[in-house]
């Protein structure tokens, strides 16, 4: 296990790419074939909808309309919260997922700092349980903001009396650290299973 895991008293997870994967081309399988190129582009590409969903100030059916209209998919919008709400279904553990259970039984507090749309989120924490022993969590859809915005991290240290001093934040994108180590955090600026526990 990493030094830093077994250095920190408390360690914040991000979830998608640090705990589990999340990749676009393979949440672009849920969606048909024939919609599939075009329905990815508005949600993945230069305009970034799918964001949108993470941020939850708008329902998710206005927004998969909002997605279904800039393809040009009629229809697309049942399409589009199909994958949205199965997309779990595409995600596989990486290797810090592991590492829950065993710094539980360290006696470490552990906390997921997430951009995650919701009612995604609680079907994530039904097919990987161990997101279930963690002592915590702050959702972007459900707070209405998202990383790095840093109410959104201070959120989550006022709501749990955490010290920032004493934690590790684990992120794998580079704003969401840089905001992270200027509140005092200690950061892992974590990529991938190559790089991983």
């Amino acid at each position: 296990m990493d030094k830093r895991l077994l250095e920190a008293g408390t360690v914040i997870f991000d979830v998608g790419k640090v705990l589990l994967t999340f990749e676009p081309e393979r949440v672009a399988l849920l969606l048909p074939g024939e919609h599939r190129q075009a329905l990815k582009e508005a949600m993945f590409g230069p305009v970034h909808r799918w964001s949108e969903f993470d941020l939850g100030r708008k329902p998710n059916e206005q927004i998969a309309q909002e997605i279904a209209l800039a393809a040009g998919v009629p229809g697309g919008a049942k399409m589009v919260l199909e994958a949205l709400y199965r997309f779990p279904e595409t995600m596989e553990p990486l290797p810090l997922y592991a590492c829950i259970a065993p710094l539980k039984e360290m006696g470490k507090k552990l906390y997921a700092l997430t951009n995650y749309a919701e009612p995604s989120f609680t079907f994530t924490k039904e097919a990987f349980p161990a997101l279930k022993e963690l002592d915590g969590e702050a959702v972007s859809s459900r707070e209405k903001v998202c990383k790095p915005d840093k109410s959104f991290y201070r959120l989550l240290l006022d709501r749990y009396g955490i010290d920032p001093a004493g934690a590790l934040y684990i992120d794998d994108a580079e704003a969401n650290i840089r905001a992270g180590a200027e509140l005092g955090l200690r950061v892992w600026h974590y990529f991938g299973e190559d790089r991983g526990a």
